[in-house]
Order: structure tokens, then sequence, then C-alpha cells
């Protein structure tokens, strides 16, 4: 073995040498920079669109520029973001950037005038150009000051497939300081020793799981990278791999060398196409660079990589049905023990990690493990990607410290006058649960949250207010695991299925020609807490034992809310629409017609200048008629 590994093939990409090591470079003499962030949330806001007409805008007024298509920085709600640099200026983003707005835009920046404030996100600070004036610095937002950006560094002004532009930020010298200074044994013991856990939710110790499967004597060993990301509502995992491939395949990598696989596979879900797309460039050019194949870097390692598309179904995401699924079968868990770090894919040692835990190997090789060791608290190290969606001004994928409280996240994606309105977060997915406004001030971290009985899942945090109701969200989250349960067990099976039927009867009013339609209401909110213990205790694999979590929380702190629909029959949130019943007043009701013009099931009878009346067999609740009349004649009980 050599003692200094050989240079890597370089893609071509138009730029000079990196001015400055962990910086990436661009040619700074060209006239004009832009920067498209393309993934997928960009692409439904409309990017390909933009993209389209800036590239016409250019060809038509001969416009000496360059245009890259670089990954997501993770602001998703700005969509599209497109980066602009004029030489002598510094690169400001543009927010919100549609297609019909370019040519005004571009008409103002290229002669060195702001466009309307609307478009303007920020301005990035770098001694290349001269500020604009009052633009704010994309670091002094909140949603970015409160970050500390270590796997989403440069993400928005990286191109992915460029394995030249990962190189200049210190890409592949993880991996390089892994096969030519530490054994894999070492390689094991480093991430143990800088506290990196799965980031999938289970918090187990990457490095422990590693070695275990280094030490287990086999002739063949697998790698499996989990980018499934079932859980709904979240996508940071995707925006990682949409923005640095070659990160995660260097992750992998690294895992490969410390646990002695050869074999690596991707598990990802097949609605994700863009990260498979660059996912495969991405491994084309490191077969090229011969990073993948026999000898790498005459190091006498051997890994080839290859990527499997999944059905997208949430079983999946526990490591043994991800498995089943894997070898052709239907993806159901299997009992443990066996392990799958000792009888795994095949039946051989197999080591199961998520993508973002596999993305932080490469940095804790590079920095070691006290530095990765101080970017978290006592309990946990590193940091935490979270996808934060729901009733926030700023929605997108935010990466903090662990420790980071749950306020702090809220400071930075609402504005202060909303905090109040806050009710709760909703954290984990289906297998998480809900933080009430009061304990705002826990620590985003595995210990904290676990205390709390909490489960972090792939880092969903939903904000939820007081237009929401608990109740509807515990029943979407329910009839969720209802129809994705592999249905193995009893007691995930039959429980999502009855804990369902109660939440439906929750929401709903009795229908009077049932029996016992009330008492049944009663009798079942008595029973969730029981059939929650049972599904706990008793459920065959993690996502089964997990899923009552959601209702359970929901109890513990917001029980009001379950009061109110059966007792009074009222949804305070006014989303439970099947509680709702509305009539016709006669003494107000004019004839008009409009509420019987917008009601869309045709429920409202009645002649011109006639009373009116709603059949309640056809009304669907949804309250056009309450809001579209002027008279107050619609009553709603």
């Amino acid at each position: 073995m050599s003692d200094k590994a050989p240079d890597m093939n370089k893609t071509t990409v138009s730029g000079n040498a990196p001015e400055a090591s962990g910086t990436v470079s661009y040619n700074h003499d060209t006239g004009v920079r832009i920067f498209l962030q393309i993934g997928t949330c960009s692409i439904i806001a409309g990017i390909l669109e933009t993209a389209r007409e800036i590239r016409s805008y250019i060809q038509i007024h001969q416009v000496r520029a360059e245009v890259y298509e670089c990954g997501c920085m993770g602001m998703c709600s700005s969509d599209p973001v497109v980066d602009v640099e004029i030489s002598g200026r510094a690169k400001i983003s543009l927010q919100k950037l549609n297609a019909n707005a370019v040519t005004d835009i571009f008409d103002s920046l290229l002669n060195h005038i702001l466009p309307d404030n609307c478009f303007i996100l920020g301005q990035y600070s770098s001694g290349y150009g001269l500020p604009w004036e009052g633009v704010p610095f994309i670091d002094d937002l909140p949603f970015f000051s409160l970050q500390h950006r270590v796997l989403l560094k440069d993400a928005g002004s990286l191109v992915p497939v460029s394995l030249q532009q990962y190189q200049q930020i210190g890409g592949f010298d993880g991996l390089r300081k892994a096969l030519y200074t530490y054994s894999p044994a070492a390689v094991c013991d480093e991430i143990t020793q800088s506290g990196l856990t799965g980031r999938g939710g289970g918090g187990y110790s990457t490095g422990a799981k590693l070695k275990t499967v280094l030490q287990h004597h086999s002739h063949k060993k697998f790698l499996i990278c989990n980018a499934d990301e079932s859980d709904p509502g979240s996508f940071s995992g995707r925006l990682l791999i949409e923005s640095k491939p070659f990160m995660l395949l260097e992750g992998i990598t690294i895992a490969a060398y410390a646990s002695g696989a050869t074999e690596a596979i991707i598990y990802i879900r097949n609605q994700y196409q863009l990260a498979i797309e660059r996912l495969r460039e991405a491994i084309r050019i490191l077969y090229q660079a011969h990073v993948l194949g026999d000898d790498i870097w005459d190091s006498g390692m051997h890994l080839n990589i290859s990527i499997y598309e999944s059905p997208g179904a949430y079983v999946c995401g526990e490591e043994t049905a991800l498995i089943e699924n894997l070898e052709g079968n239907r993806g159901m868990p299997r009992p443990k023990p066996p392990y799958p770090a000792t009888k795994g894919y095949l039946n051989m040692p197999t080591v199961v990690n998520n993508a973002e835990t596999l993305c932080n190997l490469p940095l804790i090789l590079l920095h070691g493990a006290e530095w990765f060791q101080s970017l978290g608290n006592s309990f946990n190290s590193g940091t935490k990607l979270f996808s934060v969606a729901g009733n926030t001004r700023v929605g997108g994928v935010v990466e903090v410290k662990m420790g980071t409280s749950i306020q702090q996240v809220i400071d930075a994606t609402n504005e202060s006058m909303f905090s109040g309105e806050l009710k709760a977060i909703q954290l984990g997915g289906p297998s998480g649960g809900f933080v009430p406004a009061s304990q705002f001030d826990t620590p985003l971290d595995y210990y904290h949250l676990k205390q709390m009985n909490l489960y972090l899942g792939s880092g969903s945090f939903t904000v939820l207010n007081k237009n929401n109701c608990i109740v509807d969200v515990c029943k979407y989250f329910m009839e969720f695991i209802e129809n994705e349960s592999c249905g193995k067990c009893i007691p995930c099976r039959e429980g999502s299925q009855r804990m369902s039927e109660i939440f439906r009867r929750i929401v709903s009013r009795p229908d009077d020609s049932e029996e016992f339609a009330t008492l049944l209401r009663f009798k079942g909110v008595m029973q969730l807490e029981h059939m929650a213990g049972v599904m706990t205790r008793t459920s065959l694999c993690g996502l089964g034992q997990n899923a009552p979590g959601v209702v359970l929380s929901a109890l513990k702190h917001f029980r009001n809310e379950f009061e109110e629909h059966i007792f009074e029959r009222v949804c305070s949130a006014d989303v439970c629409r099947n509680l709702k019943m509305f009539r016709i007043n006669p003494e107000n009701c004019t004839g008009c017609g409009i509420c019987a013009k917008r009601c869309p099931a045709d429920a409202i009878a009645g002649s011109l200048k006639q009373v009116h009346y709603i059949v309640p067999e056809r009304c669907i609740a949804c309250g056009l008629c309450f809001d579209s009349c002027k008279f107050n004649a619609i009553i709603k009980n």
C-alpha cells in the first residue's frame, strides 16, 4: 500500500482552482453567475419553468453568464430560490421567483438596481463584491442564525454531481484518512468515541453496531443505507441526498471499511426520483474515479454500491422488514434476536443505518471524535436535521446542535406574534407524540425526549396552533398506521383498526338510528389507554410498539379536547365537520338562494324568495352556506 492516496479524476466544472480549503470555487471573472436551487420542493414550486425563462433571457439579451444547477439550502417555503452574483457585487438570493417575474427582476439586477422586496431573501457575506445596501445577510436571518450547519454546509451553492466541487470542501479527505491512517477497528472506536447514534430514531451507538459486524466472522458482509424516510412530514434525508450525494457515498464507503462490508445497498423510496438520479450519476463518477469497485486507491478495499427503489411502505422503515423486502419478500418484521448485525441480508452480517447517520462519518473521520462531541450537549453529540412544517412562517429543513430547545426552533421559524396561538409540536410522525406549549423548553435530544416517552423518528417537526384539532391529528395517524400495518402481529393489526374506529366515532355525531351510538363513543375513549398499552407491550416490531405514542401523549396533555368532542360534541378548532349540524332559521331566511348556489352537495332546497331548508342526508357540513349567508339565517349546532 502506498503512503499517499492518488489524486482522483475530477469532473469538468467551469471555474478556477479553490482559493481556500473548504470553499466552493467558481469563475469570478464571468459577468454573471446564476445558481438555481433545484430540489423536489422547488420543482413543485416551479423552478424548472423559472430556469427556462432565465436561460431564454440570457440568450435574448446576450448576457455573459454561467448557470449552475445546485441543490437546495433547506428554506423550502421560499422556493423557487435563485442566487445571482454580478461581477463586483455580493451574491444575492431571490425567493419565490416565478417565471413571469424573471424579466423584470433581471432587468433591475443587471443595472445594479434592487428588485421589489418581496423577491429578496438576503445576500451572502463574501469578499468578492460590494454588499447591497439595505439587504440582510443570509446568516443573520433567524432561520439560519439558529442553525449549526455541518451536514448542510454549502447546500444550495454546491453542484450535487460535481466531484471537483465536493473535493474543494474537503470531500473524501475523511475516507482517505480512514484508509491510510486507521484500521477498521480504529475507525469503529473513533465513531464510538464521537457519541454518534442512529439518526433514524432508535438512537443506538453507530460505532458499536459497526464493530459488531466487523467482529463477526463471515465470508460476506453487507451495508444497507435506509433512505426510505417513510414518516409523513419528514423530508430532511431526501434534501440531504439531493444536495450532497457524494457525502452519503463517502459515508457509506467509510462504514463499509469499518465493518468489513464489500456490498452496499441504498434502499430509497421510488418517489424520490431526483435523489435517485443524482445518486446514480454520483456512483457512476466514483467508479470512473476508482473510488468504488475493486482495490480502491490501491488500499486493498473492495466495495460495490447499488440502488434499490422501494415501494415506499411505512413498515419497511423497520430494519428487518426492509431486509425482507430486499430479499424479494413482503416487507414484514422478523423477530429479534437474531439482529441484522449477526444475521441480516441473505443471513449475512449486515449494517443498517439511515442516510443522515452515514453522512456524519466523513466529518467525524476528518475532524475527530472530540470535535463531534463539542457540537452537542452532555447527553447526545453532533447535530440533528429536522423537517419543520405546519403552521410556520418559514418551513424547510433545519440543522441544529443536539440539545437545542423546541422554543428556539419555533422562534426561528415563526413570527413572535403567533407564539401565543401555538398549541403543540408533533415530533416523530406516527411513532412520535405531542409536546404542549408549556414544555417548549424541552431540549431536542434522545435523552430528554425519552424521559417524556417520545420517539424522535426521522426528525419531523410539525407546528400545530389553535386551528389544529389534536383529536383529528390522532385520527389521521392511527388511520395511517392501520393502512400501513403489515398485519403480521395481532396487537398492531387489530389494535390500530379498533383505535381508528374509536376516533372515527369521536369526530362524528352519534347516529340516532344506532341504539348504543352514544355509549360506544364514551366507552371507546375509556378503552384507548388500555389498548395503547397492549400494543406497546406486545407488538412485534418497534413501529407497532411506538404507534400508540401519539394517542397516549394526546390523552396526557390534551384530554380536554377529547372531552369536548365526547360530551359537548364540539370541536373548538372547527376542524371535525362531522360534529357540525346546520339548519336554516325560517324567520331570518329571505329566500335569496345564495346558500343553495354555494352548496357543493346540493343539500339546500327551496324556491326563490321562499324559505329554504337543508336536507340532512345530503349535507356534508362544509360550512359554505354559513359563510355565505348575509342574513344570519344559517344556524350551526
